[in-house]
């Protein structure tokens, strides 16, 4: 069964009585493991409970295929269902995948399968998303929106109140993945302390401010304003605290995108605050002016070989045998280089 985007959470909170097994997919690790949790939760009361809870590497089953059905049907001695884990899926367990749906019956424990990216032909996705008694369930790295809500909803259920301005600083300054994300809500809730319940914006900077400089949305607007060097000392840090490159790679296709769509309308006649009023989320007060001199400086043909630039080299990023990480600062270095000729040509002109 494929779930619709819309869906996937009430999905992930309940799936339906005749899902027996559920892959979960995608970029975004944080997210993975957040809803991995929560649909053991909906058949355990323990996740770590060592009785009713197995988990495996796929590894496993090259040695002992059978083992995956095995565990699957496999009795609780405490009584009730139990819930399966594999991690590391791919395409490799597809057979093996294939035997153990045909054989789940109602009654039979969890499975639950851990993935990376998987592509639309993926012979282990397919499997799922065509199959009566299983779902797949994609978990990609959200942007600034769907971050925020996470931020706002998670901060609402702890107490405390707040302006939009504090959302949209961090959101803007929390990488695409859910994890970060809690990490963050955690952190602001133990220095606000349990007096304080109203968060303001120089709460938020104060609590995340060091991070802050270090975001992929500031290293965004060092590129497309030419400032390699502080690009590449961003770059570091976030490959260096186990950030993807191609999460980098794709925060900058969303940064370029938002000053396409508002160059594109000031083409047409709007004026560049009208423009990017009407950008969701709203750019950062904090950026707006770096915003508009990117706007001022690059061409729509700039910004369109920006596009194509980073998602070819996102394409060649997940090839095997690649390394992201090196293409990733070769293309910000590129980029950098396109941003410095915009930018200084504005100054000069």
């Amino acid at each position: 069964m494929k779930i619709a985007a819309k869906n996937i959470d009430g999905f992930v909170k309940k799936p339906t009585a005749n899902t027996l097994a559920i892959l979960v997919y995608g970029p975004d690790e944080g997210l993975i493991r957040e809803r991995l949790d929560i649909m053991t939760r909906n058949v355990v009361a323990d996740i770590h409970d060592p009785f009713n809870v197995v988990e495996f590497s796929a590894g496993v089953l090259a040695e002992n295929p059978a083992r995956l059905l095995d565990e699957a049907q496999s009795i609780s001695m405490l009584g009730g269902r139990r819930v399966i884990r594999l991690r590391e899926a791919s395409d490799k367990i597809s057979p093996v995948a294939k035997d153990v749906l045909a054989a789940l019956r109602a009654g039979d424990n969890l499975v639950l399968l851990e993935a990376g990216e998987l592509n639309p032909r993926s012979s282990l996705r397919l499997l799922f998303e065509n199959a009566e008694n299983a779902a797949a369930v994609p978990c990609y790295v959200e942007d600034e929106r769907d971050i925020g809500r996470v931020l706002g909803d998670a901060l609402r259920s702890a107490g405390y109140s707040f302006s939009t301005d504090v959302i949209s600083y961090m959101a803007a300054n929390v990488v695409g993945d859910r994890a970060v994300a809690r990490s963050e809500v955690e952190k602001l809730v133990t220095y606000m302390g349990a007096e304080k319940k109203s968060i303001s914006l120089d709460d938020v900077t104060a609590c995340i401010g060091n991070s802050a400089s270090l975001s992929l949305d500031d290293l965004a607007k060092h590129v497309a304003s030419g400032q390699f060097a502080e690009a590449d000392r961003i770059l570091d840090h976030v490959l260096s605290e186990g950030i993807p490159a191609v999460t980098v790679l794709r925060n900058l296709q969303n940064h370029f995108m938002r000053l396409h769509i508002t160059k594109a309308r000031m083409q047409k006649g709007e004026s560049m605050e009208g423009a990017m009023m009407k950008l969701r989320p709203a750019v950062f007060f904090k950026v707006k002016n770096a915003f508009e001199s990117q706007l001022n400086g690059w061409s729509m043909g700039q910004m369109e070989q920006a596009l194509a630039l980073l998602a070819s080299v996102e394409a060649k990023c997940k090839q095997t045998g690649s390394e992201p990480q090196t293409l990733c600062s070769r293309a910000i270095l590129s980029l950098s280089q396109i941003g410095a000729r915009a930018t200084g040509a504005r100054r000069r002109a």
